[in-house]
């Protein structure tokens, strides 16, 4: 009885060990499987940094203005008595455009012509009596000195008679008048405006960091809303610093307008294409990643991702230039840049 007992205790206790030996086993596989880390290898399309040669195209928004242009003003207070143009035509220039009331300039005129005349007779006799000792130097200087006077006046009023008559100050088209015959003309009364539209300037402004490649001589294309027809233009000077509020540099192109097509005020848009630069580095756009500094890329080594800050240059339609962070032979990530992230191992598919 009692041995029975004691084989079935045995019996317990070793098919207890073998099952707490079972039990361990399976719990210690356990353990050792959850501490396996798979590392995931992203899959992307690369491309292959080289040296390009390419071309920049820039396109702004310009606006149109005359060659020259001027409001037409009267410098002397007078009432109008003659318009001599048709609004909106060609005048030359020097053309007679308003002639003022010039009557009490002409009286006063007349009058000190003769004063004038009188005065010369008398600086002559006074002269003859000087050279035979006849009269003093103080006497005859004083008689010389009135005839001054009178002639400085009569220049004066031929000066005013002058302001009598507005002409043109160059060559263009008039345009419409704000006064009508026998009105009373002020210097502040804007009379008409004068602008040469036979060429005209294309004020337009680019970021600062194209200002080195803008140069007098070079050649824009640019349209007008109303007309499909593309024109060019040549730059003739830029501003000598940049905008501190815009960073932009302001530019002034001129092109003929002999056709009259190109009115002033018009806004158009512009193209500028720059010559062709070599060793530089263009790449995808969709290489970049933004950041709150700029940008950046991946750079595969190794089959991991480095992230490279980047400064961004001129950019095309479809890349951008690289100015620094980038060499030759360096392969970019182009796809799947939301799930890379810094070391993560990545199976380039593909290189462009």
């Amino acid at each position: 009885m009692k041995r029975s007992i004691i084989l079935y205790l045995l019996a317990f206790l070793i098919i207890g060990a073998a099952a707490y030996k079972v039990v361990k086993e399976t719990r210690k596989k356990s353990l050792t499987k959850k501490t396996v880390v798979t590392i995931p290898v992203f899959p992307a399309e690369g491309y292959l940094v080289k040296d390009t040669i390419a071309e920049y195209e820039l396109q702004t928004i310009g606006t149109i203005r005359a060659n020259e242009s001027v409001h037409i003003v009267s410098e002397i207070s007078k009432r109008l008595i003659f318009i001599n143009f048709s609004e909106g035509t060609f005048v030359s220039k020097g053309t007679l455009l308003f002639k003022l009331d010039d009557a009490d300039l002409k009286a006063r005129l007349e009058k000190f012509t003769i004063m004038e005349a009188l005065a010369m007779q008398n600086e002559q006799r006074n002269k003859a009596l000087l050279e035979k000792g006849g009269i003093s130097q103080g006497v005859y200087d004083e008689v010389l000195n009135n005839l001054k006077i009178i002639q400085a006046d009569i220049h004066l009023i031929q000066v005013e008679l002058d302001k009598t008559e507005i002409r043109a100050p160059f060559s263009g088209m008039i345009g419409l008048r704000n006064v009508s015959e026998g009105a009373f003309i002020t210097p502040d009364m804007i009379l008409t405006r004068l602008q040469d539209v036979s060429k005209v300037r294309i004020d337009f402004s680019i970021p600062e960091r194209y200002a080195n490649s803008i140069e007098p001589g070079l050649k824009i294309s640019f349209t007008l809303p109303a007309n499909p027809e593309v024109f060019t233009a040549t730059i003739k000077a830029a501003q000598p610093n940049i905008n501190v509020t815009t960073r932009n540099l302001k530019i002034m192109a001129m092109t003929d307008n002999s056709g009259g097509l190109i009115l002033p005020g018009s806004s158009v848009k512009v193209s500028l294409q720059f010559e062709e630069s070599k060793r530089t580095i263009f790449v995808p756009s969709q290489c970049l990643v933004p950041s709150l500094k700029g940008y950046n890329v991946y750079v595969v080594s190794d089959g991991k991702a480095i992230l490279r800050e980047v400064i961004v240059g001129r950019r095309t339609n479809m890349s951008v230039q690289l100015l620094d962070g980038t060499k030759p032979g360096d392969t970019l990530v182009m796809t799947n840049l939301l799930r890379i992230r810094p070391g993560s191992k990545v199976d380039i598919l593909k290189i462009i």
